[in-house]
Formats: C-alpha cells, structure tokens, sequence
C-alpha cells in the first residue's frame, strides 16, 4: 500500500509541476524571455500558443491517469518501476522549476 500512496503522490506533484512549467514557459515565450528548446513543444507553441498550454495541461490529466491505472492494475513489479521512472521525472520537473522561479525572477528585476 505504501507503493501506492507514493506513485499517487507523485504523479500529482509531477501533473502540478507540469503544469506550472506550461504556465511559465507560456509566459516566457509570450514575452520573449525564453525560447522552447524542445521542437515538439515549439511546433506547437507556433501554431497556436493556447494549444501549447491545452497540451500541457492534458499531458498533466493523462499522466494522473495512467498512474492510478497502475495502481490499480498492474503487478508490483511494474509498479516499482513505475514508481522509479516518477521518482526520476519529479527530479528533474523540480530542477526545472527551480529554472522557471530564476529567469522570471530575473525577468522582473532587470535593468
């Protein structure tokens, strides 16, 4: 059970943090603070920025959905994996965030 409880808790932290990524690098590239390095995303974010945003935010529903999927059907063994790959992308999602917080700190307090 506690196996459980952790892929939830993670994959919630990686939706939210997903997110706030969408929210923030939409922000960035609206103002020309940034640029999308990954092509998809840039693709995407070219022909219709709320598109990007709508991506986003379903890739954040989906990966809510797909663990609770796991959860509930899938092996132990899976799940550890499973568990392992969340752990692996909550820390770079982190890193990430911590990213975001510099350059729009930055943003609002340069010269």
């Amino acid at each position: 059970m506690k196996r459980n409880k952790q892929i939830f808790i993670l994959s919630l932290l990686v939706a939210i943090l997903n997110i706030f990524d969408g929210i923030a690098t939409h922000y960035g590239l609206m103002n020309n603070f940034i640029k999308e390095i990954n092509p998809l995303m840039r693709f995407f974010f070219e022909a219709n920025p709320y598109l990007f945003l709508g991506i986003k935010f379903s890739l954040s529903v989906f990966i809510f959905i797909v663990s609770n999927l796991v959860i509930l059907k899938c092996i132990k063994s899976f799940q550890r994996f499973y568990l392992y790959a969340l752990t692996g992308i909550s820390i770079l999602y982190s890193g990430l965030f911590f990213v975001h917080l510099y350059w729009l700190w930055m943003s609002n307090y340069s010269f």
